[in-house]
């Protein structure tokens, strides 16, 4: 009994890490393809309807059927609004203006902004800990906007600030999924209709736009990254759901550690990013933040399964 249980703890343990690691990579990803010709709108479509197609074939391939009630329906559409074609687009369209590192810590802070929301809303209840936690990333992330020299120029404030809708989204998402999630409905099946819901909702507006990104082949590079995440995008789906079944949603919560981390080593690899002392002090602040916020959680309440991918 003993070693099943360990066993199932170190699988817990690496499923998190690689997780972690793929969405962690998403931001560096993201930030390769803004900057190299794919439209933010074009590229939050395909990081629509790629995983929503490869989730839909294996829902499919094991017999699950995407509900289309009234109830699902509006939960599909809600949640792909508030979780993916919000945060995602807010996040796109930062990512050419800001570091990947920056970009993974500030999106990552979603478990700080649920728990004041979960209060609102009765889904948690007050600890003096997780609350100092929110007031520890508050603190962050003036230490990353208000200080002359944090960050490498002036000009990125604002993107930092427009960036946060892009946590606030996702937290949204995340209490209205907590409360609202139709019963007798899968993760697979529900996942699958909230990726289809934001990509019918982000299709009139990148057409009309004229931000559609076709692809060409054989393909290029920016359409190689693009392909290549979609293809990690559904590999991270799929770990969400192998993770929270055998670790369960509170486990799950850990990931965005993780995320930030892989999130600053990939910026410095690709792009050469280095923190300064005071973007150093605010990534300290905001992970001993998510640890606070995240160890004593209590509720279903989980970061939003589409929580970037990039």
């Amino acid at each position: 009994m003993l070693i099943l249980q360990q066993s199932k703890t170190l699988a817990s343990l690496l499923l998190l890490i690689f997780l972690g690691f793929i969405w962690g990579t998403g931001y560096s990803i993201a930030r390769f393809a803004m900057t190299h010709g794919v439209p933010p709108l074009g590229y939050s479509f395909w990081q629509s309807l790629g995983p929503a197609m490869v989730i839909s074939l294996i829902s499919c391939t094991q017999i699950k059927s995407i509900k289309l009630t009234t109830s699902h329906l509006r939960y599909y559409f809600i949640c792909g609004l508030t979780g993916i074609v919000i945060p995602n687009t807010s996040m796109y369209f930062a990512a050419p203006h800001l570091p990947a590192s920056i970009l993974a810590m500030v999106v990552n802070t979603v478990p700080v902004i649920a728990y004041p929301l979960a209060l609102l809303t009765g889904l948690e209840s007050f600890n003096w800990q997780r609350m100092a936690g929110v007031g520890l990333a508050f603190c962050g992330l003036m230490f990353l906007v208000l200080p002359k020299f944090s960050l490498p120029s002036h000009d990125m404030i604002p993107w930092v600030l427009s960036t946060l809708i892009t946590p606030i989204s996702f937290a949204v998402c995340s209490i209205y999924m907590a409360r609202y999630r139709p019963t007798e409905s899968d993760v697979f099946s529900l996942t699958a209709g909230m990726l289809i819901a934001s990509s019918i909702l982000l299709s009139p507006l990148v057409f009309s736009t004229g931000n559609f990104y076709p692809f060409h082949f054989p393909l290029n590079m920016p359409e190689g990254v693009v392909v290549l995440e979609i293809l990690l995008s559904s590999i991270g789906y799929l770990l969400v759901f192998q993770l929270i079944k055998i670790a369960g949603p509170v486990y799950y919560s850990l990931v965005d550690s993780i995320v930030v981390l892989t999130g600053i080593f990939w910026g410095h690899i690709i792009f050469s990013e280095h923190l300064n002392e005071w973007t150093r002090l605010a990534v300290g602040l905001i992970l001993f933040a998510l640890l606070l916020v995240t160890r004593q959680q209590r509720s279903n309440i989980t970061p939003q399964l589409a929580t970037p991918t990039g």
